[in-house]
């Protein structure tokens, strides 16, 4: 039988540092494959007194002999030495070493819209008539917000008059508070969802028939609109990516990208100097000499 009880407490106490939930699931998930591989290998339940080095350096090729990603098996290697330094601090762990190095990688490109896609992915929202959907589409395209932000938004966040606005983000990834500047579309979006009526008020701006509306249901909203075959699915997070290709492009200094996206760290914000294929495909085609 797995031993999960160490696993509960470790995901009880990033719990109440602020992790937010789908950390937590990372964090449970990758500790929970751990144990099912220790258990299988040590023919005992796995514990923290219990891990030695070399079983943190056989679990590693293990992740690499089964043809993981390298991008999942340095997650639940960091899952991993997160969980052995807690262990470490409270006492509970045996063994205070360090991790095997992590494995290699090319950096992920995040996935943004081209200018041309924007105006597709707009035009196919717009045709549907629904106004709340239309709104979605254009804040998350204007404010960056992650989709978990969008959907606890309150009226009470947006502070807006004709020509100024913001929005007060507090519920971020973790809990990070952050005041984003609302251009004339975002405002316009407010004001199409009833802002002179409801604003300042405690309700949640975002609702569907079952309540608030979660990430699911936006995801779902995107998913049946009628979008060209090549533009395929989109998530609300490429329209974050968006966001900040767009402020990127504009000229717009990193620092202050980074600002208004609540990233961390510079390092996020910098993936999206990195030309795409189009960029790269619009270079290529100016220095022609055909038409």
């Amino acid at each position: 039988m797995i031993e999960i009880k160490q696993i509960k407490q470790y995901i009880a106490y990033q719990k109440a540092a602020d992790k937010s939930p789908a950390t937590l699931t990372s964090y449970r998930s990758d500790l929970v494959q751990f144990a099912v591989w220790f258990e299988r290998v040590n023919n005992m339940s796995m514990n923290l007194h219990h891990i030695t080095p070399t079983d943190v350096r056989q679990y590693k090729q293990y992740l690499i002999d089964s043809n993981f990603r390298p991008q999942t098996i340095n997650r639940r290697l960091l899952s991993l030495k997160y969980f052995l330094a807690w262990g470490w601090d409270s006492k509970k762990s045996k063994y205070r070493f360090p991790l095997p190095s992590t494995v290699k990688q090319s950096q992920q490109m995040p996935r943004w819209l081209s200018k041309v896609e924007q105006s597709q992915l707009l035009r196919c929202v717009e045709r549907s008539g629904m106004v709340r959907d239309i709104a979605i589409v254009k804040i998350l395209m204007n404010t960056g917000l992650r989709v978990s932000e969008l959907c606890n938004l309150k009226w009470v966040h947006v502070v807006m008059s004709e020509r100024k606005g913001k929005l007060v983000v507090n519920v971020g990834k973790g809990s990070k508070y952050r005041e984003v500047p609302l251009n004339r579309d975002a405002r316009q979006s407010f004001f199409d969802l009833g802002y002179k009526d409801y604003g300042g008020s405690d309700c949640f701006i975002f609702t569907g028939q079952r309540g608030v509306l979660s990430a699911r249901g936006v995801q779902f909203m995107l998913a049946r609109l009628s979008l060209p075959k090549e533009l395929g699915t989109i998530s609300p997070h490429q329209l974050r990516h968006t966001f900040c290709k767009n402020l990127v492009d504009a000229g717009i200094k990193l620092e202050r990208v980074a600002a208004l996206a609540g990233h961390e760290r510079l390092d996020s914000t910098r993936l999206y100097c990195q030309p795409s294929f189009v960029d790269l495909r619009d270079a290529v085609e100016r220095i022609g000499e055909l038409d």
